[in-house]
């Protein structure tokens, strides 16, 4: 049976205390949207989809190939931004900064492992971001645009990353829920 499977960093308490401040803040004005409970809010990587249980092991261990290549790097966590900004807006989401390019450098070893394996690659450049919301209604949506804007030079935190995790997504009635397959840490200084 296949697997839902990605490639993400995961997130410090202080920056999903400080997106769920900033949650709680653009819900008051009653706009239809999905928020993104911290327990899911990851750094996501590579999406591949489904994975047959068979090659788990394979992607499991690409990972950590991909990993060790990098080495352990800072991300900032800041601002967040209506997206698309003008027209019907689909989503909530915060910026990342990362100045060194290893983010760019590690999506696009796994970018690269991941076709040579069958997996589709991705057309558009790797955008880093968090999603923190989807808008699943027209209602209000004004009202969230200014809200969202408050946030644009808000900070949420500073963050070491040292390690990229395999995660499984099981698809439910509550929304998704992710479970860590392989914890692959940063290599190289």
């Amino acid at each position: 049976m296949p697997i839902r499977t990605f490639l993400a960093l995961p997130l410090d308490e202080e920056i999903l205390a400080g997106l769920d401040e900033a949650q709680r803040g653009l819900m008051g004005v009653g706009a239809q949207v999905r928020w993104v409970a911290g327990v899911n809010l990851h750094l996501t990587l590579k999406f591949l989809g489904d994975v047959q249980d068979a090659d788990l092991s394979d992607v499991c261990e690409v990972a950590r190939q991909i990993a060790a290549q990098v080495a352990p790097f800072e991300f900032a966590v800041r601002g967040l931004a209506s997206v698309p900004p003008v027209g019907q807006m689909r989503m909530v989401w915060c910026g990342i900064e990362e100045t060194t390019g290893r983010l760019a450098e590690l999506a696009g070893l796994a970018e690269e492992a991941y076709a040579e394996l069958g997996y589709k690659r991705e057309l558009r450049p790797h955008t880093p971001h968090l999603t923190i919301g989807r808008v699943k209604g027209g209602r209000s949506i004004p009202e969230l645009r200014h809200a969202v804007a408050g946030y644009a030079q808000a900070g949420f935190g500073v963050q070491f990353a040292t390690e990229l995790i395999v995660f499984s997504s099981e698809l439910g009635r509550e929304g998704p829920t992710y479970a860590p397959l392989a914890v692959a840490p940063l290599g190289r200084e």
